[in-house]
């Protein structure tokens, strides 16, 4: 046991030495990994980012019924009693037009429109909350309820939510499909690094084999030079995003005041960075496994 340690730390040493003697072909490689990893990675965090503020929103459809300018409280309590009596509203909530308009100066920051309005231009309105059902029968209820008697239009305010949570399905799918695409990219870039450092070192190689040493033996130095690759790779990669969400954040945070909203790109978590570390280390490993299989059986071929 302690003999395999030791020729475990013996190859890392050595792998560790290999990479800061070639500084400009290292540096190299290291970019075009951290380019792999970086594009599944920013799509990744733009979509989780995205995830994430449309869960803060309010995920219960709501259907708004803005009633006509000449209704009367006859009217309003009518419907009121026609909404509490259906079978498909869970509740329903009076909007008078006078703290509609309060609520909106307040919220903009109007104070003192009214002063050159010569009467309050919004209407009355029941906000509704239905019971849980699907879609369909969420669209069947909305046209219904747009059909009342004095109901001027009815606004179904989930629908741009579903119109944001199929685009956010969509990047999630597109994240997968890049995460696949890149990995292999990731595999063939340390494929050819691995094998162009074994062809190099192939005299080395075969004396070693003549004197008794194992495949394993030769093949544990470039293990570990493919994972170091591997992780530096990915820790370039985190960085890079961290600096590039700080460098988007303030821009996106104007952006969203603009709308009343609060929103900004998150940075990778301390368990999704460990995790980012594994499979770049995985990848790169299997990479390098593959390069030296594959030339060492050539070699005793030959």
């Amino acid at each position: 046991m302690n003999h395999l340690l030791y020729l475990h730390a013996r190859a890392a040493r050595q792998a560790a030495l290999t990479l800061l003697r070639q500084p400009l072909g290292s540096l190299l490689s290291l970019l075009m990994l951290a380019l792999a990893l970086s594009l599944p990675l920013g799509l990744y965090l733009t979509v989780q980012s995205l995830a994430n503020w449309g869960s803060r929103l309010a995920t219960t459809p709501q259907i708004t019924l803005f009633m006509e300018a000449a209704a009367d409280s006859t009217d309003l309590q009518a419907t009121a009693q026609t909404l509490k009596q259906h079978a498909l509203v869970a509740h329903s909530q009076f909007v008078p037009r006078d703290e509609a308009l309060k609520a909106l100066m307040a919220r903009n920051k109007l104070e003192g429109l009214t002063e050159g309005l010569g009467e309050n231009p919004l209407p009355d309105a029941f906000v509704i909350t239905p019971k849980d059902m699907p879609p369909e029968a969420l669209e069947r209820l909305h046209k219904e309820l747009s059909g009342l008697t004095m109901v001027e239009s009815a606004q179904f305010d989930a629908g741009w939510a579903k119109k944001l949570f199929s685009l956010i399905q969509l990047g999630q799918q597109l994240t997968v499909v890049l995460a696949c695409v890149f990995g292999g990219a990731l595999v063939l870039i340390t494929f050819n690094t691995i094998r162009l450092q074994v062809l190099a070192r192939r005299d080395e190689i075969e004396v070693s084999k003549l004197i008794g040493a194992t495949n394993s033996f030769i093949r544990r130095p470039f293990m570990y030079y493919a994972l170091y690759q591997g992780a530096l790779a990915a820790l370039l990669a985190w960085a890079g995003s961290m600096w590039l969400i700080a460098m988007a954040n303030p821009a996106i945070a104007e952006l969203a005041r603009l709308y009343n909203e609060g929103a900004a790109l998150r940075p990778l978590s301390l368990s999704e960075g460990g995790l980012l570390l594994l499979v770049a280390g995985v990848l790169t490993t299997l990479g390098a496994r593959l390069a030296t299989g594959q030339l060492l059986r050539q070699m005793e071929a030959d």
